[in-house]
């Protein structure tokens, strides 16, 4: 879990109640006359990408921490495309909009990219009443002016497709479609957008800007913000062949191993990667954030309990295997036109900033536009990203930073 200041207030909030609700394909169906909100267009299926199957209230009723009389708040369903096999998906996401008279051009629209909430179709943050704790960010948002779209992701939320955790280029494409989705059914949005993410979201975040000169070239993308992005995990697949994984970092792991069994069935076997203990532990420790039944007790102790031989592949090829596939996931995955801030902490224990730097690195190469700003001491969950939004609004601003690249941190 992420906690980062965002704008005026941090988000970082855990329900302990707040079951989910799956949305089930029959609850999809298209509306059959115009939604109550009058900020809101009835939504039209044209089969591409971005096109908005359903809207609908959040199932759990109003965002605890957002103003609900003073923005229009639901949950949509929208069409995206694998990253990994480029078919056709299904995802579920979140939309505010402010309510009131828009400035000139629509409210600037934020595509904000969530931090790890698991890997089960039950994981979809949309699905509770705290959006997993990510409602106090979208809420900081809206309180400046800013309309907000959050995909769930493929796979958590809604639909039959497995969540391909850590590839980059879903993320990327959930991200820009959601957007696409948004400015479809929100007149009173603006056709430019900035894709800011944290953690998780911020290599959705960053993977977004990548994609969208060419996944998303209809769209108007002004700015990325990453912020202790996830950006080349390979390094998991060495630390668990050393036995050297942090505890912060078995959780992606146990995750990455799920999600590979799933999507490559033939190519991974869970049993060459974990053992016979964990392996009648493994329902629990592939459970959400907070699982399924809101409790963290079970989950968080399996947690406690793995040691380094637990995780470790069995082989040689294992390792490279596992190596391999994440390299594959990993940032960047393209070439994005506008600026990009990247802020990661050195402290933190989850994401060496090494592995952050040899994607920033590539990035630098390919010719991107990279604020760089590298936090000595800071950690994962406690990186101060105070200067993000000011950042980010001087780009809106028609500010043009400079790279550091040639001389970053």
């Amino acid at each position: 879990m992420v906690c980062v200041l965002a704008i005026a207030v941090s988000g970082c909030a855990r329900s302990t109640d707040d079951t989910p609700l799956t949305l089930s394909p029959a609850a999809a169906a298209y509306p059959a006359s115009p939604l109550p909100s009058a900020s809101l267009t009835t939504p039209r299926d044209t089969g591409k990408p971005g096109a908005v199957l359903a809207v609908e209230d959040p199932p759990r009723g109003p965002i605890k921490a957002i103003n609900n009389r003073d923005a229009v708040v639901k949950r949509i369903v929208y069409r995206s495309t694998s990253g990994i096999d480029n078919s056709a998906t299904e995802v579920s996401g979140i939309l505010v909009v402010p309510k009131g008279t828009p400035p000139a051009g629509g409210w600037p629209l934020v595509a904000f990219g969530h931090g790890n909430s698991g890997i089960e179709s039950t994981c979809g943050p949309s699905e509770y009443a705290n959006l997993l704790g990510n409602d106090t960010i979208i809420e900081a948002f809206r309180l400046n002016g800013y309309a907000v779209v959050m995909s769930d992701y493929q796979g958590l939320g809604y639909g039959k497709d497995i969540h391909p955790f850590l590839n980059a280029k879903t993320y990327g494409n959930n991200q820009i479609d959601a957007v696409r989705a948004a400015q479809a059914i929100a007149p009173d949005v603006s056709n430019h957008w900035v894709s800011f993410g944290v953690s998780l979201g911020g290599m959705a975040a960053w993977a977004a800007g990548d994609r969208q000169p060419d996944y998303g070239s209809d769209t108007n993308l002004d700015a990325t913000v990453a912020l202790v992005p996830v950006g080349d995990m390979r390094g998991l697949a060495d630390r668990a062949a050393q036995g050297t994984l942090t505890r912060d970092q078995y959780p992606l792991l146990v995750y990455a191993l799920d999600s590979l069994a799933k999507t490559f069935p033939d190519r991974f076997n869970l049993d060459d990667y974990r053992s016979e203990r964990v392996k009648s532990e493994w329902d629990t420790l592939v459970q959400c954030v907070p699982d399924s039944t809101g409790d963290l007790t079970a989950t968080q102790r399996a947690l406690s309990e793995l040691t380094p031989q637990d995780l470790m592949p069995k082989s040689a090829a294992a390792t490279t295997a596992l190596r391999d596939q994440l390299a594959d996931y990993a940032l960047p995955v393209g070439r994005t036109n506008s600026p990009v801030l990247v802020m990661y902490g050195t402290d933190d224990p989850l994401i060496p900033p090494q592995w952050t730097e040899r994607v920033i690195g590539k990035s630098c190469e390919a010719g991107e536009n990279l604020t760089i700003v590298k936090r000595v001491g800071d950690t994962h969950a406690g990186l101060d990203s105070a200067q993000a939004i000011p950042w980010m609004k001087g780009v809106l601003n028609g500010d043009k930073p400079e790279s550091n690249c040639d001389n970053r941190p």
